[in-house]
């Protein structure tokens, strides 16, 4: 395992987003933040702390897994509590890969008819893009290797703890996370 993204740099990088939201959206009355869980969770805390608009956190979670494989059917698990008819809205997901998750969650939002819509991805893996989805804010690109860290779950919904986005090479991708050693220091 080696560290893609130091905590600080995320830290900074959230602050940049942050002021681009800021100004996009300073006028507005109330921002809504739709956090696609679980990886999500982290990223939107750390953000929703640096802008300066109201702001109303909700939360969706979507799953396309079977046990450790993808069933390449969407399911959603928990549902928006929000009106956001006519709302400006955030999609707020810590990864982006194929896009498949976040075209799913884009379309099921658009039946509660929002008004502007954006999306903040912490990470961004476009090698492995299938379906076209806009990211208005971009935290980092990764290349195309398993990460973990802030949120992320690594090995066996371990390792989301970390601070700091690591990408596991093939070694530990076979290893157990018991066997992983790994600090919380940067």
């Amino acid at each position: 395992m080696h560290t893609l993204v130091e905590a600080e740099a995320l830290q900074s990088r959230i602050g940049d987003l942050a002021g681009e939201i800021n100004q996009e959206f300073g006028t507005v009355d109330l921002l809504y933040l739709i956090v696609v869980l679980r990886g999500g969770c982290f990223f939107a805390v750390d953000l929703a702390k640096r802008l300066r608009m109201p702001c109303r956190l909700d939360y969706i979670r979507v799953t396309s897994y079977a046990g450790s494989q993808s069933s390449g059917v969407m399911s959603l698990v928990s549902d928006i509590k929000t009106d956001i008819r006519g709302k400006p809205v955030i999609v707020v997901e810590d990864i982006v890969d194929t896009g498949f998750t976040m075209k799913f969650v884009l379309s099921y939002l658009a039946l509660h008819e929002p008004g502007q819509v954006r999306v903040a991805a912490l990470l961004d893996k476009p090698s492995r893009r299938r379906f076209d989805v806009p990211i208005h804010y971009r935290g980092f690109e990764v290349p195309d290797v398993f990460v973990a860290g802030y949120g992320l779950d690594g090995l066996d919904d371990t390792m989301a703890n970390l601070p700091r986005i690591v990408a596991l090479d093939d070694d530990a991708a076979t290893a157990t996370p018991a066997g992983l050693a790994y600090s919380m220091g940067a």
